[in-house]
């Protein structure tokens, strides 16, 4: 009778307007009556529009994120700056700072295009970075005009307008930066902060990127080939336990 006058609920909510009437059933007996009648109807959750980056990249160096995160040197609050790019999650440059400026951003923008060996227009990628004030001041946009490069702002409450970017932040802070708590100085922040950047980059497998690492997709540049290598790889996995299995069965 409940499924006839409440239509469009789901076997949960059926299962909580019997509870509050005093009558208890788990929500699976309810679920398996339902499709015992077949009025179980397939369900699709909506979208977020929250959910939807702005933008889409094919390959490295179109796109890049830039945004910053506190660490603690002598016990006193440092920024660590980073720039990753959108294709391959690679990072491409990093600074540390007591804190962030105009010149900071526009510092670490330059020292990801050397580090790529980019060098003018139009091969420059565009920095996508949130709305403060270091990246919306009037120095930060005329830089970017006159190098002819875009620079993209994230959305307001649009998180996944730069996740890949706090995405990184999350690993570091766990992975490194909460783990030693505070850098005894600035050299040693940048010696242990890069060693661990290099990490990332070169030894650590990333589950969105099919547990390649960062330097290996940003190297092949070309997500048919990765695949086509991940494939390869599994093809002759499952070749080598064939032949492990008949050898030992012979």
């Amino acid at each position: 009778m409940q499924r006839k006058t409440t239509p469009l609920m789901r076997h949960r909510q059926i299962q909580g307007i019997l509870q509050m009437k005093g009558l208890y059933l788990s929500h699976s007996s309810v679920y398996h009556h339902l499709k015992s009648l077949d009025k179980v109807e397939p369900y699709e959750r909506r979208p977020s529009p929250l959910k939807e980056p702005r933008y889409s990249v094919w390959r490295r160096n179109i796109m890049w994120g830039c945004d910053w995160t506190k660490l603690l040197i002598s016990h006193i609050r440092w920024y660590l700056i980073i720039v990753i790019d959108f294709f391959s999650r690679y990072i491409v440059a990093f600074g540390i700072y007591p804190s962030i400026n105009a010149s900071h951003v526009k510092h670490v923008y330059v020292a990801g295009l050397k580090t790529q060996g980019i060098y003018k227009s139009p091969s420059l990628p565009d920095l996508r970075t949130d709305r403060g004030s270091p990246n919306t001041s009037w120095v930060t946009k005329e830089f970017f005009a006159l190098m002819g490069a875009d620079l993209s702002y994230a959305r307001v409450r649009r998180p996944t307008d730069n996740a890949l970017t706090e995405r990184f932040f999350g690993t570091v802070k766990q992975e490194e930066i909460h783990i030693v708590g505070s850098y005894p100085d600035e050299i040693s922040a940048r010696y242990e902060i890069g060693r661990y950047i290099d990490h990332y980059n070169t030894h650590r497998p990333h589950q969105s990127l099919w547990n390649f690492t960062p330097h290996r997709v940003h190297e092949v540049n070309n997500n048919t080939l990765i695949l086509q290598e991940l494939n390869d790889l599994k093809h002759r996995s499952r070749l080598a336990r064939k032949l492990y299995w008949e050898g030992r069965q012979g």
